[in-house]
């Protein structure tokens, strides 16, 4: 799996191009802020949108998807239901629906859906080859909010174990440039110490988070 990093907003958000091989179709994970800089850079790749994956439905992890979808005919928007209300702007008729479990593809590129909520109910997270797309649920050091509305801290301590049982081996590609652009999740099993009181047990875990 190929993958391309692109640093965009005010917010120092990440949106992420995936495809396998020679493309060109690819997926575009998290379009956000800069569409007309996020299609540059797919172009220059001799790429094509195939799909749009949401990994939530905050606006500054989606607030470009309106755009790509007015661009491309046909293009569609993939985000799981529970955040379908946080999609203000997007036609429903282009929003492809994902379940945990599922397998998303674009051309030759497969990544499977996790669902990892807690940061809001809809979240989830990519698993490509070698390497999940962890939206923000999972940053470098850190880990999303979780006094937001929506937000649940028992529901992001589930997913954080769910993380942290994929192999240590594996690139975390997180959804804002906080303490770092990369890691694994071995990394993140050593010296992240919000995964380290997931592991331990609820009550600590939650008076850490909030």
């Amino acid at each position: 799996m190929n993958v391309k990093q692109i640093g965009a907003g005010p917010m120092d958000n990440f949106c992420y191009l995936a495809w396998e091989g020679d493309g060109p179709e690819c997926a575009v994970i998290d379009p956000c802020w800069e569409g007309a800089k996020i299609e540059k850079e797919i172009l220059a790749l001799g790429l094509k949108p195939a799909l749009l994956i949401l990994t939530h439905g905050h606006p500054d992890h989606v607030n470009a998807a309106a755009w790509f979808l007015e661009r491309y005919e046909g293009l569609q928007a993939a985000l799981h239901p529970a955040d379908n209300h946080m999609a203000e702007g997007l036609d429903a008729s282009r929003l492809l629906p994902v379940t945990d479990g599922e397998q998303l593809e674009a051309g030759a590129l497969k990544l499977k859906v996790l669902h990892t909520p807690g940061h809001t109910p809809g979240s989830c997270s990519l698993l490509g080859p070698g390497a999940v797309f962890t939206g923000d649920t999972l940053f470098v050091g850190e880990i999303g909010r979780v006094d937001l509305p929506g937000a649940d801290p028992e529901q992001m301590r589930q997913s954080l174990l769910k993380l942290a049982a994929l192999p240590d081996g594996t690139a975390v590609w997180p959804g804002h440039a906080y303490n770092g652009s990369s890691t694994t999740i071995g990394a993140q099993k050593l010296h992240n110490i919000y995964i380290k009181l997931a592991a331990k047990g609820s009550d600590e875990f939650i008076s850490a988070a909030l």
